[in-house]
């Protein structure tokens, strides 16, 4: 089998082979198009367990002119992040991507199967913005965080980003993590409100 790899075939096999242990993990949630800051960005496939690991496919049609805004985007938010790029992108987006992204190559065998490999061992993001982090969030998730944290109910009813500020200046970091990462995997209705993702 020949022909251009397409990003469909590449996420396929990533979740045939790649992700086929943590789709497993009843700890672990996968989810294809996590937006970043209410949609100003998507990660491509997000695996959500003890941290948030973003996924980047860049398939043979993809160009590369997008990928320094996604790779700032994925820094606010994910713990690690390995970019599973056709071997015509790794030499150009290796100087685009900050030493912890990982890069994998992906090529499809003559039989038809793909063949990842690993080109750069990802490495701890240290960089993730709280804020951004919180904005993860829907509004219901965060009131009921809050009001775990004694907040007053008045205090509740206040804009969305004032409740997300509310919970960087509560939570440490760490802490904050924890519950958005909590908030997303028991999530039932991730399809339901695309507005508020």
């Amino acid at each position: 089998m020949s022909g251009r790899v397409r990003d469909c075939e590449i996420r396929a096999a990533a979740y045939a082979t790649l992700l086929r242990r943590a789709r497993g993990c009843p700890d672990t949630i996968v989810l294809d198009e996590l937006g970043i800051d209410h949609g100003a960005c998507r990660v491509d496939i997000a695996v959500i367990n003890g941290h948030i690991r973003g996924l980047e496919i860049k398939a043979d049609a993809d160009v590369l002119d997008r990928l320094p805004r996604q790779v700032a985007s994925y820094g606010t938010i994910v713990d690690r992040a390995t970019l599973i790029a056709s071997p015509r992108h790794i030499a150009r987006a290796m100087p685009l991507l900050p030493e912890w992204w990982g890069v994998m190559s992906a090529e499809r065998r003559p039989s038809g199967s793909f063949a990842f490999r690993v080109v750069r061992r990802e490495h701890a993001n240290r960089s993730v913005d709280p804020l951004t982090l919180a904005r993860l969030l829907w509004r219901p998730e965060a009131v009921a965080i809050l009001r775990t944290l004694g907040a007053a109910e008045k205090s509740l009813r206040q804009p969305r980003e004032d409740l997300y500020l509310r919970l960087v200046e509560l939570l440490p970091k760490r802490v904050l993590a924890e519950r958005v990462r909590h908030a997303l995997k028991v999530r039932e209705a991730w399809r339901d409100r695309p507005e508020l993702s």
